[in-house]
């Protein structure tokens, strides 16, 4: 399969860089969008790994204008709605001839989505989100490999499921992405007895990631199993293990930890410089024709995002770019089907890669980012929640940008 040959309109930064200049046709992309430049691969350092660890410097509350009031608004009424109706089921999306996905069955999901919010909601339902996941460490803690039953809770669709079409089972991590998000939690949430009390099994859960020479062919151009989504989550775990093995005083663990990450997050860099297929086949649906994803940008973190912006050349930047210049309204739930083929619309994961891309790839400014907060998919929406955060730490880190 091809891709149509497209034509990028012209794009400059701030809301000009999310809207395009000239109107674009949508795009059903199923392979390449011809950006094939490639750089030399590079070796990171030590230095770079320690860097990747270090502490995200606390900001500034996001400015009070108006656009930031309405998505700071829509995250906190969100994650209230999503708190007070706990326990949910998994989010069932019906793409067409590529079959259903479930979606928010992992508490590593969670964990990762309220942290990024609780410095931008109010009091009060900062206070509820941080009893909850308190809670939720002694009975859904997020390094667990299996999640959450898919048809346990209320349903989270505003349209009907029969029982019989939602997927079974529970959800299982995709990697280590769960120990990141324990150690975003621990960070927002001020919870270093957290840290103390679940240690040994931290420690346990990431054994086989430091015991085992780390595997992953940069160069391959046909993976089908999110193999690229699993290396952000393991690059991002193993980053969260050197930051929770210094707030524990294990300096032993540290030093294995920033070793494989340095390791890992050279895989992850390396991936961007020399293989310019993003977009992949994909078996997370029911059934697997016409399913791509933009695994790559799937479960991306900070310090993993920062090491693609800065250390890529610019290649990661411009491929997404890219895609989002071929895909208007790339944000809009329940929107254009932009890509795979003969579906009804485009899954959710490729908004949030997207979006998670545009925040921590590009570096997109606060105004651009805030006008891409619509409305969710659904009720607990977690991709919803995350975009918000980022909408708002990217106003918060540029105070002074204007929407252009």
């Amino acid at each position: 399969m091809s891709c149509r040959p497209i034509r990028l309109a012209p794009f400059v930064l701030g809301a000009g860089a999310l809207f395009p200049s000239a109107p674009l046709r949508a795009q059903n992309i199923v392979d390449s969008l011809g950006i094939d430049a490639v750089a030399a691969p590079v070796a990171l350092t030590d230095a770079d790994a320690r860097a990747a660890v270090a502490d995200v410097p606390e900001l500034p509350p996001a400015p009070q204008d108006p656009e930031t009031r309405r998505v700071a608004s829509k995250l906190d009424a969100h994650v209230a709605e999503f708190l007070d109706g706990f326990p949910w089921k998994a989010f069932h999306h019906t793409l067409g001839i590529s079959g259903y996905e479930a979606y928010f069955n992992h508490p590593d999901q969670v964990f990762h989505a309220l942290a990024l919010a609780l410095p931008h909601l109010t009091p009060a339902t900062a206070a509820k989100a941080k009893a909850f996941l308190a809670a939720q460490l002694a009975t859904a803690p997020p390094w667990a490999v299996d999640g959450y039953e898919n048809a346990a809770g209320r349903p989270r669709e505003s349209y009907d499921v029969p029982d019989a079409l939602r997927i079974k089972g529970r959800g299982r991590a995709a990697g280590a992405l769960g120990v990141y998000a324990f150690s975003e939690y621990v960070h927002a949430a001020q919870a270093d007895d957290a840290v103390r009390a679940h240690w040994a099994e931290i420690r346990a859960r990431m054994r086989p990631l430091l015991d085992a020479d780390y595997r992953f062919d940069v160069t391959k151009r046909n993976q089908a199993k999110d193999e690229a989504q699993r290396l952000n989550g393991d690059a991002a775990g193993l980053v969260g293990l050197a930051r929770l093995a210094r707030r524990a005083g294990d300096a032993a663990h540290e030093r294995e930890a920033l070793a494989r990450a340095r390791q890992v997050l050279e895989l992850r860099v390396n991936l961007d410089r020399v293989n310019p297929r993003i977009l992949e086949k994909t078996e997370s649906t029911t059934a697997h024709l016409h399913a791509f994803k933009l695994a790559r940008y799937v479960d991306l973190a900070e310090p993993v995002g920062e090491l693609l912006r800065t250390r890529t050349d610019g290649l990661a930047a411009a491929r997404l770019k890219a895609v989002r210049a071929a895909c208007p309204g790339w944000w809009i739930a329940f929107g254009d089907r932009f890509i795979g083929g003969e579906n009804y619309t485009s899954p959710p994961h490729f908004a949030r890669s997207l979006f998670a891309g545009a925040a921590l790839v590009e570096d997109l400014e606060g105004p651009a980012l805030l006008a891409a907060v619509d409305v969710p998919w659904c009720r607990g929406d977690l991709h919803f929640i995350e975009a918000c955060a980022l909408a708002l730490r990217a106003a918060a880190k540029r105070p002074g940008a204007k929407a252009r």
